[in-house]
């Protein structure tokens, strides 16, 4: 028995052993694939599989983490508020850059080692840098449309790079509840110089959820001071009431000085401008706003049938957002093998569609071998190009595709063309670029470069239609070939692992699918109360307006009447002049009996009556 006891055991510590193994190497399987993604090729993160950080009633913040060549990570965020709503104070964490999408709003804030705040107020097209440390909030202006206030953006800094970007070391901020709520009352009490009561009051409220309805002017007199500015006055090192109390002129002229710092895309020329599109780039030497970052940000509006000329970043990643549209990216791993090397070579090369999410099959594998792209994106969804890799951005013949992006050190980068007058191809020696191509005259060299003068925006009718369809085929002779190669040789066991390992797939991809039909079925519950509170208002105004139209009429009806009566009294008084007249010839010499105001106004009526 004892013999047996001793066998289960060990038996049962060895498969704790390869358990805890095959974790371990998952998860470290997992980190070299994210590290290595950005050398891979094109990544998309569909807009489904975004990550939900804060949800509420008044808005909503997803997340998107994607790395680039050298293994940076970069965490995007997608702040959604109703109009008037409040995003509440935050510490950041990380640098910021933000992109105004739609709506429009204020947003306050608190550089590192100041305590005067400056504010400024962004609408759609604005572009805006805040260092790690400094202290945010944003306010949502109310607008008849119901337009939401719509901000994207992307966190950087040292604090954040992990080698998973799915479990970064820190979170991009933390809310200023946080920072007070995580001392004890003790320390609140001594720290801030408050009173017992005070700090376990602040300890007990119960924590509001990151964004909430907002209207100033319910609020009472902003200038009376209570117990809560007193605490976050001291946080901030104001700790004279009277100080506080004089930072509003100074706000003032703070606001006007941030607000001539703000860039909007939509305020001045694209750099390139044609009937088949335009786009726009600022880098930190272009704009103040961008002022020491590395991020550089760009916008390009593609109408039906267009395309973004062959080009690549030679020091920066693009991470680019679809605001509008669909569209086909196409990206070029740079350093594929040619078709002959290796036993399955002819995989290596061609155009390739990545799997979900942004990640190819061989990923899954646990491979890191670089492939080139076709990737489909939809508005929602980020798409990641590292630097050295060629792309092209198409629309389709039915849809105008637009994205704006940021790029990563930006400031040193100039993109360069494959095509065109300008490209750097035209550098080149005709005979050595024919050469490099396999050609043994250069002919076919003279009319490639010399066929197309523009270089950046260019018509691409059905280009995006059949690089979709071709990709299409290549994706499933591709799938084929695997499913061959994968079944031959397998034995039972890798065959059942293999089929777990689809079906976990499978309830993955089911559960995403819920989850959107979820958001899908809030956000329709939201638009429907949305519309039920618009038609309320609208009864509501239309009631007010009938009764102010009535009151209106009525007093115009009473007004009619009494001048009506004025006019009656005024003619009746004439005619009632006769019968005295009549009456004084008829009396002869007898003297004149003239009657009373009163018994003439009732002879009056009388004569009116008769």
């Amino acid at each position: 028995m004892a013999v047996a006891t001793a066998r289960w055991l060990l038996l049962l510590l060895a498969v704790s052993a390869a358990v805890a193994a095959a974790a371990a190497a998952a998860a470290a399987g997992k980190q070299e694939r994210w590290r290595m993604s950005g050398a891979i090729g094109g990544q998309v993160v569909e807009k489904e599989r975004r990550t939900m950080v804060a949800e509420a009633e008044a808005g909503t913040v997803t997340a998107v983490d994607v790395a680039d060549a050298a293994g940076t990570a970069y965490r995007l965020h997608f702040i959604t508020m109703d109009p008037g709503a409040l995003f509440l104070p935050v510490q950041l964490h990380a640098d910021m850059v933000f992109y105004v999408h739609s709506g429009r709003g204020k947003v306050t804030f608190i550089e590192e080692g100041n305590s005067e705040q400056s504010s400024m107020e962004v609408e759609r097209g604005d572009v805006y840098n805040l260092e790690q440390g400094s202290i945010l909030y944003i306010q949502s202006y109310p607008n008849a449309t119901r337009q939401r206030l719509r901000i994207y953006a992307i966190f950087t800094s040292e604090g954040i790079n992990a080698d998973d970007p799915w479990k970064p070391k820190v979170e991009a901020y933390s809310s200023i509840s946080n920072l007070l709520k995580g001392f004890k009352t003790e320390v609140l009490r001594h720290g801030f110089g408050v009173q017992r009561e005070v700090a376990e009051a602040i300890k007990s409220a119960k924590t509001p959820p990151l964004i909430i309805p907002y209207d100033p002017q319910e609020k009472g007199d902003e200038e009376k001071s209570n117990w809560t500015e007193d605490i976050v006055d001291a946080l901030l090192g104001v700790r004279d009431p009277e100080e506080f109390l004089n930072k509003k002129d100074k706000h003032k002229s703070k606001d006007k000085k941030s607000k001539s710092k703000a860039f909007n895309f939509y305020s001045g020329k694209p750099d390139v401008h044609n009937c088949y599109g335009w786009s726009r780039t600022m880098t930190n030497k272009d704009l103040d706003a961008l002022h020491g970052s590395n991020i550089g940000m760009f916008m390009v509006n593609l109408t039906t049938g267009s395309m973004m000329a062959p080009h690549w970043n030679p020091k920066a990643t693009e991470i680019a957002i679809v605001t509008a549209g669909s569209g086909i990216v196409q990206t070029v791993c740079p350093s594929n093998k040619p078709s002959g090397e290796g036993k399955k070579g002819r995989r290596h090369h061609g155009d390739e569609r990545r799997g979900s999410g942004g990640r190819s099959d061989d990923e899954d594998k646990g491979g890191a071998r670089c492939r080139s792209s076709v990737l489909r994106v939809k508005e929602g969804d980020v798409f990641v190009v590292p630097r050295f890799h060629p792309m092209a951005q198409m629309s389709f013949n039915n849809d105008s595709f637009v994205f704006v992006g940021f790029s990563t050190h930006m400031g040193q980068n100039h993109p360069q063309f494959l095509a065109g007058k300008g490209s750097v191809l035209q550098a080149i020696g005709k005979e050595v670029l024919a050469l490099s191509l396999g050609h043994t005259n250069s002919t076919a060299v003279e009319k490639l470069l010399s066929a197309q003068r523009d270089s950046t925006i260019l018509s691409c009718i059905s280009c995006a239609e059949e690089l979709e369809e071709k990709a299409a085929k290549e994706e499933q002779r591709r799938r084929e070939e695997e499913e061959e190669e994968e079944g031959e040789g397998k034995g039972p066991g890798e065959r059942e692992e293999e089929e777990r390992r689809r079906e976990q797939k499978e309830r993955e991809r089911k559960e995403r699918e819920e989850e959107e039909r979820r958001r899908e079925q809030k956000e329709r519950e939201r638009k429907e109360r949305e519309e039920e509170e618009r038609q309320r208002r609208e009864e509501e105004r239309a009631r007010r307006e009938e009764k102010q139209r009535q009151r209106e009429e009525e007093e115009r009806a009473r007004e009619e009447e009494e001048e009506r009566r004025r006019e009656e009294e005024e003619g009746g008084g004439g005619r009632g002049d006769e019968p005295e007249r009549e009456e004084e010839e008829e009396g002869g010499d007898e003297p004149p009996y003239r009657l009373s105001k009163k018994l003439k106004k009732r002879y009056q009526r009388v004569i009116r009556s008769g």
